[in-house]
């Protein structure tokens, strides 16, 4: 759901205004034009004492009040003009201020007819499955894998696989068994050691293998898990994964699978725990002929295995997310490019359907732009060895490694395009997981914001380096007006969390990063900082509490207080002031509430509607004195970024003690 809040007011406060011409209403008026929302609140304060709960004037007032960031106080006003007949603003009240309006349209979405209850923060009843499913239980401690080989047949009319997956792996712990995970969906005929039949049994999708005596720290093996059925077809791909069967412009087939927070155990038997990425992998697709198949990493051989099938072979030489595994089946047609960077060397691999051929090879030449601003901004590409690829799928895309799904049309514009339309957002976007989310990985799903703020912060950053700052702005303000704070963004681990839920991973994610960047008020620590910590990652997984340290280190300040606000708490801080005008001046006294001790980040602030001051605050009270200060309002999301200062567009909310 995407509503306009800024279209939306001014609609409704036109009309509003128009109907009063009296002489409180029309200084409102002027007032409301030049921002001066402080006044607009005083003239409607007098207003009501003449005309008492006037519909009108609590909405106008309400709405000088959410401006200026007090959504608390502003939502009461709201209600109470909603309650007094502002029948006609029902949505934008429903959607500003009734929180359980806009909670219940998430959960249906992201949850379905799944039960969720409020006193686990609105999350369903976990159970043992999900246990299972998300926590690194012993049998999943006691052994890491090194390497898979895959061999999936796929059989399109019955919609139907039948595969095999070598496992290699060594022995972290003393066990006698392990957890391979695989849905219950497919029937397991074997699972073999040293060709010798090994037990196992079933829990929901765990399995649990059973060695006959006790593996030994150090010691390696491997196990060849046997199996065939229906993978689950993907309701929404790729936001509710599985297996996509369709077909391309010429009905001939055109297959995929995406399976992010579903799982890869949703299609093969694999170790299905985000922490565990084998330091290489191969993939061996057997697909009907006339067909190509195109997975990760380089395509090592191809041949015939009867007259149905053709086979082809992809080795992947880097470590692996297993939901990153993924492979395309269709009329495929492959070109290529490279992009030379001093000493460093980037292949692209490009297959797209026949048909799109032409369009492809001019509309994917942007690609070079992206990936050689991530090589200067993150560090070189990380997969160099396996190219970078975009593979024409049937579903708008996904940061398969090396292997980047591309189903958008061939142009720059869609439902998430960038206002310039000079660049495809799923090219910008889903490049940047290369290194945020396939090189440098989180350990669980309650920490995918490192996946996606960081690649949604990383498409500002691009943004920035090709338009300049002002576009940068544009992109998060716009986009930063679809966080619902529903749900923190790091909640609960070990249990495989919806974090895609809201979607605030992404807007709210890339806004933590720009908070930061405008609380340290120096570019060159933080992009160095950024920089250093996805090559000090790379290829590893890791935690929210893992950057925090890092920005800490890094920095020599204690930013806790900052990502415990932001990461862990579905509250803003609260920037608390009053002001008063004396002699002259007008004098504006400001502390962080809401927040820990130590806590601090600035904000933006306009004087007169002239002049824009970056003010610094913590959670101790302070005070500035502007000479001949007529009235002020803060910058932020109902009023803008135009004419603030460097790093003072922040995110927060407000709480004006003159008017209680």
């Amino acid at each position: 759901m995407r509503l306009s809040f800024a279209l939306l007011v001014i609609s409704l406060c036109s009309a509003v205004h128009a109907q009063h011409p009296d002489t409180l209403w029309q200084n409102s008026l002027v007032k409301f034009d030049k921002k001066d929302y402080h006044g607009v609140i005083e003239d409607m304060n007098e207003f009501l004492k003449l005309v008492p709960n006037f519909p009108d004037a609590l909405f106008n007032r309400g709405i000088a009040k959410v401006y200026l960031g007090d959504t608390f106080q502003g939502c009461i006003d709201l209600e109470l003009a909603r309650e007094s007949g502002q029948e006609k603003n029902n949505p934008f009240i429903n959607y500003q201020c009734n929180k359980n309006f806009i909670r219940e349209l998430l959960i249906k979405q992201f949850y379905g007819k799944q039960k969720v209850y409020p006193e686990l923060g609105y999350r369903p009843r976990y159970t043992r499955t999900d246990t299972l499913r998300g926590a690194l239980r012993h049998e999943r401690n006691c052994y890491n894998v090194f390497y898979y080989d895959l061999t999936v047949n796929v059989q399109p009319k019955k919609k139907r696989i039948e595969g095999k997956n070598n496992i290699y792996f060594k022995v972290t712990l003393p066990s006698s068994v392990i957890q391979v995970d695989l849905f219950d969906d497919f029937r397991i005929h074997s699972i073999l050691w040293n060709n010798t039949p090994l037990s196992w049994k079933r829990e929901y999708n765990a399995v649990f293998v059973t060695f006959p005596r006790e593996l030994s720290p150090g010691e390696s093996h491997a196990i060849t898990v046997i199996y065939s059925g229906k993978p689950p077809a993907a309701p929404n791909p790729p936001w509710d994964g599985g297996f996509v069967w369709s077909e391309d412009d010429n009905k001939d087939l055109c297959i995929g699978v995406a399976c992010e927070q579903l799982g890869a155990s949703s299609w093969w038997p694999v170790k299905d725990h985000m922490t565990d990425k084998p330091d290489s992998m191969q993939i061996t697709l057997q697909v009907p002929k006339g067909y190509k198949a195109v997975s990760n990493g380089n395509l090592r051989n191809r041949v015939s295995t009867g007259k149905k099938y053709d086979q082809f072979t992809w080795f992947v030489s880097y470590p692996i997310n297993s939901y990153n595994v993924t492979f395309y089946i269709g009329k495929y047609e492959s070109f290529g490019d490279t992009l030379i960077t001093g000493r460093d060397t980037v292949r692209f691999d490009y297959n797209v359907l026949h048909y799109n051929l032409d369009r492809a090879r001019k509309h994917f030449h942007q690609t070079r732009d992206v990936v050689s601003f991530y090589n200067r901004a993150f560090g070189m590409y990380p997969f160099a060895r396996d190219g970078f690829g975009l593979v024409e799928s049937p579903y708008e895309g996904m940061e398969h490694q090396s292997a980047i799904a591309y189903g958008s049309a061939f142009d720059n514009e869609g439902a998430n395009a960038y206002r310039n339309r000079l660049y495809d957002f799923i090219i910008v976007h889903e490049a940047a997981h290369e290194w945020w989310g396939n090189s440098v990985s989180a350990g669980d799903m309650a920490d995918i914001w490192i996946h996606e703020g960081f690649a949604t912060y990383a498409e500002y950053m691009f943004l920035e380096d090709r338009f300049g700052k002002e576009e940068y702005l544009h992109e998060l303000s716009e986009n930063s007006s679809y966080i619902f704070n529903v749900w923190p963004l790091v909640q609960n681990r070990d249990v495989n969390e919806n974090t895609f839920a809201g979607q605030d991973v992404y807007n709210k994610g890339a806004i933590v990063l720009h908070n930061l960047r405008c609380t340290m008020n120096n570019d060159t620590l933080f992009f160095n900082l950024i920089r250093d910590f996805c090559i000090n990652n790379q290829y590893r997984t890791v935690n929210s509490e893992d950057f925090t340290s890092f920005v800490n280190r890094y920095s020599g300040s204690d930013y806790t207080p900052f990502f415990n606000i932001f990461l862990y708490s579905t509250n803003l801080p609260v920037l608390s002031y009053s002001y008063e005008k004396a002699e002259g001046e007008l004098i504006i006294t400001y502390r962080w509430t809401g927040v820990e001790d130590g806590f601090f980040m600035p904000f933006g602030i306009r004087i007169n509607g002239v002049e824009s001051l970056r003010v610094e605050a913590t959670t101790v009270s302070q005070e500035i004195r502007i000479p001949e200060g007529s009235y002020f309002y803060f910058h932020n999301l109902w009023n803008g970024y135009a004419g603030s200062r460097d790093n003072s567009f922040t995110y927060f909310v407000t709480n004006c003690t003159n008017y209680k």
